[in-house]
């Protein structure tokens, strides 16, 4: 071997043995691989929070498409979820949110039985009869209402009809002085009446001739009717005709004196108008 051969072999030798002392005493730089790369932090698996959301806080070394890849979704939904385009940056502490979980149960409160709140029970309809008693009486004074002395007064006709206008039941009124409540109209269904009343000939009503009666099961209304005899009224009215006719008499008589008194004058003088002619 040439001595030329032989120093190109020991330069060699020197590099080769310098470059593995080099790599063996020079410390390698934290967080960097083999290769100079950044060490990937390890993958935290997030939970769902309250509201249901899956957050991933973004670790050093982390990016779009590794994040997608560990979470199991596309790359497009990861960004369209973000609000991120293709060309964005993320940064450590970044908030992701990867999905949507069912909202995450509390166990710090106990949980309590609902107890169901029972309805009250549909009220039943109360079903009975009762009594409606209708009485005419003679009103002497026409004050519409009836006075202790005011008795029973008969040939007056009352009915009774529910709302639908079927008759219940109908009376002709008689003198029954015994029975000061008059006719009593019995085993009525409850509901809504028209009592209505039509006084005797030669009488006009005192009171109205048509009441509405609202008749609860047991109950028994009374209901009153007043009549006075037409002759009652013309009486009254006769009265004051009597005071006018005497008034009425008298000027007549006056303006009939007067008109003789003018008629023996005109003729007079008339006949002494025929004496001066001739």
């Amino acid at each position: 071997m040439s001595i030329r051969l032989k120093r190109a072999f020991s330069y060699v030798t020197l590099s080769l043995l310098a470059s593995v002392l080099v790599f063996a005493f020079v410390p390698v730089e934290v967080g960097y691989g083999e290769r100079g790369l950044p060490q990937l932090t390890p993958f935290l698996t997030p939970t769902p929070r309250g509201d249901g959301r899956i957050i991933y806080i973004v670790q050093e070394g982390d990016t779009p498409w590794r994040i997608a890849a560990i979470a199991g979704i596309t790359i497009e939904e990861l960004l369209t979820r973000n609000g991120l385009q293709p060309d964005d940056y993320i940064s450590p502490g970044m908030e992701l949110e990867l999905g949507l979980a069912g909202p995450s149960v509390s166990t710090s409160e106990p949980l309590t039985d609902v107890t169901p709140t029972m309805e009250p029970p549909t009220a039943t309809p109360v079903v009975g009869s009762g009594e409606i008693c209708v009485a005419m009486f003679l009103d002497q004074n026409g004050n519409g209402s009836r006075d202790e002395l005011e008795g029973m007064l008969a040939d007056g006709r009352v009915s009774v009809a529910d709302v639908n206008g079927i008759v219940a039941g109908e009376y002709t009124t008689d003198l029954d002085l015994e029975n000061v409540d008059g006719y009593c109209f019995t085993d009525l269904d409850n509901g809504d009446y028209n009592v209505s009343a039509a006084v005797p000939p030669d009488h006009n009503p005192t009171t109205v001739m048509s009441l509405p009666v609202r008749l609860n099961p047991g109950e028994i209304k009374y209901v009153q009717f007043g009549a006075q005899p037409s002759s009652a009224i013309q009486d009254l009215l006769g009265d004051g005709a009597g005071g006018r006719s005497t008034l009425l008499g008298f000027l007549g008589l006056i303006l009939l004196v007067a008109g003789g008194g003018l008629g023996y004058y005109a003729a007079r003088l008339r006949r002494g108008t025929q004496r001066s002619l001739r």
